[in-house]
Parts: C-alpha cells; sequence; structure tokens
C-alpha cells in the first residue's frame, strides 16, 4: 500500500483505514499491544523504506544530447533493432551507479561486454506515472535513464570485457551452438541460466500463453534437483550435517550469480539453505517463515519488487502449494483419483491460486494450461537433469554429442505442446480486472482457511466469506472507477 502514499488513492486509503481499524480492534480486546507496536512500526518503516527505495528513479530530465560511454551488460537481438542494457556509465565523462537502457535501429548486432560510445538525448524513467500499473521493467535493470539512437549514430564500438557470469553464460551458449541450432541454444541457455537474450519470441509467448512460462524462468525446481544431487552424493561419503550445509552453500550460490540473482532463485536457494541450516543445527524446518525470510530478504534489496509479476508469481506459487495442495489432493481423492491425487492436488493448487494476481495481469486464462502442466513438468524436470549430465559429457567428449540429440527432442516436443496449446482460441477464458486490493484478500482468504490457522470450520468459514465479501465489494468499485 506505499505506492499510494506517491499517488494518492482515496479508495485505497480507505481500505488501509478499514484493514488498520480491524488490527486495532483484534489487538486492543485481546491486549496485544507489544504486537500493536510492532505492526505500526513495521508498516511506517515499510513506507518509509519503499519510498527512499525508490528515489533513484525520481530524476530529473536532462536538456539536450548527452555524452554515453557504457559498456553491454545484456542484450536482445531483434529482426529490426536491438535493446541493450548498458552498465559503468559514464555522462558527460562522469560516473554513474546505475544503467541506461538503449534500442538501437539498423546496423549489426553488438556483442555484450562491447563498449560504446554516442551521444544521444536521455528519457527520464517515470515507473510512477500511472497508478496501478507500474512498469518493473527499468527498476529490475536499475536503469532511470533511457533512450533510442541509430547504428550509424554510435561513434566507437570497443573490445571492452565481459563479467565471470556473462563469461560463463556466453561460453555455454557458443558451445551448444556447436552441436545444435542457435534457437535450440538460446532456448536450453535460457532454461539452464534464465537468460532469455537468444531465446525467439515466438516460443518465447508461446510458453507464456499455455501458461508454461515458469519453465523458462530459473525457480526452485533447477535448485531442489540440484540440492538432490549434492545431497545423494554427500550421504554416500557419510558426510556430517553442517558439512552438508557447507558443501551444498557454494555451488548452490554461485548458480544463483550465473543466473544473475533473479528473485525465483534468491527464494528458492535461501528456502534450500534454510533448511539445510535448520537439519544441520536440529531444529525444525517452517515453510512458511523460511518463504517470508526470502520475500524480506529480497524486498530489504529491492523494496519495489513486490510489483514484479514475476516475484510475486515465485513467492505466490509456493505459498499456494503450502497452503492449497492438501485440501486439493484430498478433493481428487474423493473424485476417484486415487493414483494421480498428489500430482494433480499440486498443478491444481497452483493453477487456482494464481488466478487473483493473474487477473491483474492478463486478460484471458487458459483452461488447458492445467493438463498440459501435469504432463510437460515431469517431462521437463527430467530434461533438465539429462542436460545436466549430458551437456558436460559432450564437452569432455565430443564423439558423444549424439547424445544431445535426444536431449533436444524432448524440448522440441514439449516446446511444439506449447504451441499448440496457446493455439486453441477456444481454451481462453476472459478474466476481470479487480485490481489488487481483491488479490490480497483473495490470498489472505486462503490463508486463513488453511491448516496454518487454528480455528473451528465454523469462526474459518465466517472469516473467510467476510474476507471474500470485502475483496468483491472493494474489488468491483475498482473495476467500475
Amino acid at each position: 500500500m506505499a505506492k499510494y502514499f506517491i499517488n494518492i488513492s482515496i479508495l485505497h486509503f480507505i481500505f488501509i483505514f478499514l484493514v488498520f481499524s480491524f488490527v486495532f480492534f483484534i489487538c486492543i480486546k485481546y491486549k496485544y499491544f507489544k504486537r500493536l507496536t510492532i505492526l505500526c512500526l513495521a508498516f511506517l518503516i515499510g513506507v518509509f523504506y519503499f519510498i527512499s527505495g525508490a528515489t533513484i528513479f525520481m530524476q530529473d530530465e536532462i536538456i539536450g544530447d548527452v555524452h554515453i560511454n557504457g559498456r553491454i551488460k545484456s542484450a536482445t537481438y531483434n529482426s529490426n533493432f536491438c535493446s541493450y542494457v548498458l552498465d559503468d556509465i559514464k555522462l558527460n565523462n562522469q560516473s554513474k551507479n546505475f544503467c541506461i537502457s538503449l534500442v538501437v535501429y539498423g546496423g549489426s548486432d553488438i556483442d555484450v561486454g562491447s563498449v560504446i560510445t554516442f551521444e544521444e538525448k536521455l528519457q527520464a524513467v517515470d515507473i510512477f506515472d500511472k497508478e496501478d500499473d507500474y512498469s518493473t521493467y527499468y527498476y529490475k535493470l536499475n536503469a532511470p535513464y533511457r533512450c533510442t539512437t541509430t547504428y550509424d549514430n554510435i561513434e566507437k564500438i570497443e573490445s571492452g570485457y565481459t563479467k565471470l557470469n556473462e563469461s560463463v553464460v556466453n561460453s555455454f551458449y557458443e558451445y551448444l551452438t556447436t552441436i545444435c541450432d542457435e534457437d535450440m541454444a538460446g532456448f536450453i541457455t535460457c532454461v539452464i541460466f534464465g537468460d532469455k537474450t537468444n531465446v525467439s519470441p515466438d516460443i518465447e509467448s508461446s510458453y507464456l500463453e499455455s501458461g508454461m512460462s515458469h519453465l523458462l524462468a530459473v525457480s526452485g525446481m533447477h535448485i531442489v534437483i540440484l540440492v538432490g544431487i549434492f545431497t545423494f552424493f554427500l550421504n554416500k561419503l557419510h558426510c556430517k550435517k553442517w558439512i552438508n550445509f557447507l558443501v551444498i552453500l557454494i555451488p548452490l550460490t554461485f548458480f544463483t550469480y550465473l543466473c544473475d540473482f533473479a528473485p525465483s532463485v534468491v527464494r528458492a536457494l535461501v528456502m534450500s539453505l534454510v533448511f539445510s541450516f535448520s537439519s544441520a543445527i536440529g531444529k525444525k524446518y517452517d515453510r512458511l517463515n523460511s518463504l517470508a525470510l526470502c520475500a524480506m530478504i529480497i524486498l530489504c534489496i529491492k523494496p519495489l519488487y513486490i510489483f514484479d509479476y514475476g516475484f510475486l508469481l515465485s513467492f505466490l506459487c509456493i505459498f499456494c502449494i503450502f497452503t492449497l495442495t492438501r485440501p486439493c489432493t484430498k478433493m481428487f481423492q474423493k473424485i476417484g483419483a486415487k493414483s494421480l491425487s498428489k500430482p494433480l492436488g499440486l498443478t491444481f493448487s497452483v493453477q487456482l491460486g494464481l488466478i487473483p494476481v493473474l487477473m491483474t495481469i492478463s486478460s484471458s486464462f487458459n483452461i488447458l494450461s492445467l493438463i498440459i502442466n501435469l504432463l510437460c513438468v515431469p517431462i521437463f524436470e527430467f530434461a533438465f537433469v539429462l542436460t545436466l549430465v549430458v551437456v558436460p559429457l559432450c564437452m569432455v567428449f565430443h564423439f558423444m554429442s549424439f547424445m544431445f540429440t535426444f536431449v533436444q527432442f524432448i524440448y522440441f516436443c514439449v516446446t511444439q505442446l506449447a504451441k499448440i496449446v496457446s493455439g486453441i482460441s477456444w481454451a481462453y477464458i476472459p478474466l476481470i480486472d479487480l485490481k489488487d486490493i481483491f488479490a490480497i484478500c483473495c490470498y489472505t482468504g486462503i490463508f486463513c482457511s488453511s491448516r496454518y490457522v487454528k480455528a473451528n470450520i465454523k469462526i474459518k468459514t465466517v472469516a473467510v466469506s467476510i474476507i471474500f465479501l470485502f475483496a468483491l465489494v472493494f474489488g468491483g468499485a475498482m473495476f467500475l472507477i
């Protein structure tokens, strides 16, 4: 709610007032004065930290052309233009601690790591220009300025340098191009490291529209598989638990660095480390507290990630698994699908639980995403493990590169299924955007109905009914406005 202190919204202030009035009533009635004080302080500190974290995007417009020198940190190549992110910026020979988003029309592609020099007008990015539609793209890039130029306008292109994570990812992609075509190499690089630089736009849109875009993002699946591999070998060596923790910490942290500390990877990393650490010291692992700890760590560094849909989907996906999987599994057991109740319950809980936030992102929902995720996620996990095994073998023993053909075939089949599902027009159902208030209330209701709230069914039913009625009233009001 902190953003509404910047863009004033009367309806949201009323919402905050009602929520706090309810909390004050409960705290005073049950004499939770310490908790009330902590809650108020946390809210005020959060608002202040949120606003201070956004100050880098409160830049003044720079009048006239500026002499720009910067290194290409990342690149996205298209047919008519290329999008670059510049770091190590110098504006009029003065060093800056932020990046610039650059679009170049015409000419040849410029490699990552190159240093370019040109003169152009800069446009300040205003991520607060819309009340309810904040773009976090530039925030994730740490780019308060953007500009557009032509290839002919670039004065100088120097070789420059690449950082370690960029070199590893680029080397991996370059090697894959020697044993498969460029589109497949870019796709597999994205699957392993989350780098979408060389992914075909058609493939990316197919995965997005079919509800499988999470497979193109490095997430908990990658970390869990890596942890499983390391744990298997460490258990064979009969190492002590604290040694297991230290051994797992180093490669997982390095892998997160290679993935450029994407929120989903950081979330999975912290949860895995908390689990390993709790096992090492003999303490019980608490899943929701672990999830909350991950969110707090990321938001302390990047507070505006709270508006990033990648961040939200990553955390809400795990939240839905924790809260909805058990009742969904029981539901499938009752209707006779006992053998498939667990995978069905897991997949259905995620698909059902993400609908409230999807209503604020997309105007439609593909009802076939449940079936295709149930089918493709296990296949994709198998292909990921095969990739981790086959690619190193091919690098060492070149004559074994024929084994990679099977891995390509699996990814090709999954991609074709995504394209088929995304092209079925009748599978899309329209979604009504009831704004973020509706989503917040929905997830509050899901939590209150879960086993984490110790109350009888009658109290839970009343509480959830009130919350959803509240969500419909305020969400409907925001929709009409």
